[in-house]
């Protein structure tokens, strides 16, 4: 397989993930992976983007088979949403790289020797902490939450929900404004789904705390508050 063209840059980093002791994705260029545990492998993806800078994924993937292949995570390594605990950041500079080193280093110094369990429990923790960013800006207001879903009483005998709706697909999230009858969910007046600069799906593991907090009050503003004035 040729190797697709890739910056000076890019090339650099991708000899030091080798001299590092990482592996490359065989079918996917892109995709380094050093096994952790038995079932866990530390993975940084690296990605030329157009402003000459790289973009790095790092984090913890679980090395089980899918469709009973074994040969599965060899051939393709981690993409964004099967690695299940991942950040992410770009490096432009010799300051920005140095910054970045630090960071992935105590990154995988934290959670090396944690076991496939281990990684999800943190995934798990890391989700309802996102989740509960959308619980205190909604309590206030006098929504009630249930699972993913928070419900304010209207009049009219009508009631307004707010959906935190995990993709089918993908380890991300679409939320969703309904109107319906205060008594059935699935009685619907009105429904909305959150869009902001064109994006309507959220990859919450990769936001920041200000990316998130910007979302919610986007949504407010623009999905929430006008249907409750």
């Amino acid at each position: 397989m040729t190797y697709p063209p890739k910056s000076e840059l890019y090339m650099q980093y991708r000899e030091m993930m080798f001299e590092k002791g990482f592996s490359e994705a065989k079918q996917k260029t892109g995709h380094f992976f050093r096994q952790a545990t038995e079932q866990t492998a530390f993975v940084i993806n690296l990605e030329d983007d157009e402003e000459s800078c790289i973009t790095i994924l790092y984090g913890f993937a679980s090395t089980a088979y899918m469709a009973g292949d074994e040969e599965w995570f060899v051939n393709h390594g981690s993409d964004m949403d099967d690695c299940q605990v991942r950040n992410m950041l770009c490096i432009w500079d010799t300051e920005s790289e140095a910054g970045a080193k630090t960071i992935i280093s105590n990154f995988y110094e934290q959670y090396k020797n944690h076991v496939k369990e281990e990684i999800l429990a943190v995934k798990k923790e890391r989700q309802k902490e996102f989740l509960a960013h959308f619980a205190r800006a909604l309590k206030p207001l006098g929504f009630k939450k249930k699972g993913t879903k928070w419900t304010r009483e209207l009049e009219n005998g009508r009631a307004l929900t707010f959906d935190a709706q995990k993709s089918a697909f993908s380890d991300q999230y679409y939320f969703n404004v309904t109107v319906h009858e205060a008594s059935n969910l699935y009685a619907t007046y009105s429904y909305e789904r959150v869009v902001m600069y064109g994006r309507d799906i959220y990859n919450w593991q990769l936001m920041t705390q200000d990316q998130i907090e910007n979302l919610i009050q986007y949504a407010l503003k623009n999905y929430i508050e006008p249907k409750l004035n």
